[in-house]
């Protein structure tokens, strides 16, 4: 019984699970164009086919996203006393492009970022560890796309 009005609260309150995103009723059919990493297009199809978006094929009548650009860029963050690098910053940048029949493109951008502390002296588990964060920002990249598809509106 207790179970069941939790359940109920958690409903009437608007309670989503997390990476569940309502896309618009406009967007239910997305033509998606990679210029782009294919790991991010295959990341973010993933996540708007869990969505319930058909992807097609077909520009001219459905809604068209085109991931123009990504960038992963490498600050340094802290060095150890011996002017090795410590610690960076990755920062994955991605630059996408939404347009709906009969109206002009427009542009956004999707930003992730993470720190990972470097260890010289284990250069294959750190690499391997980048390799995991980069696709983990790609994830999160691909989250943030779809939120903002999700609050997008045929203006």
């Amino acid at each position: 019984m207790v179970l069941l009005f939790v359940t109920l609260g958690l409903t009437a309150c608007g309670f989503k699970l997390r990476g569940s995103y309502a896309v618009p009723a406009s967007m239910q059919f997305i033509c998606l164009e990679q210029s782009a990493s294919p790991a991010l297009g295959k990341e973010l199809t993933k996540r708007l086919l869990r969505s319930k978006v058909k992807i097609i094929k077909d520009k001219a009548s459905c809604v068209s996203l085109v991931l123009n650009r990504d960038k992963i860029e490498r600050p340094v963050l802290s060095l150890f006393p011996n002017a090795q690098v410590a610690e960076y910053e990755l920062i994955y940048k991605v630059s996408y492009t939404v347009t709906f029949p009969n109206q002009e493109p427009r542009t956004f951008n999707a930003e992730a970022s993470r720190d990972y502390q470097d260890n010289p002296e284990a250069v294959l588990a750190k690499s391997k560890e980048n390799k995991l964060l980069q696709a983990e920002l790609r994830r999160h990249a691909a989250e943030q796309i779809l939120l903002q598809l999700a609050s997008l509106e045929n203006r």
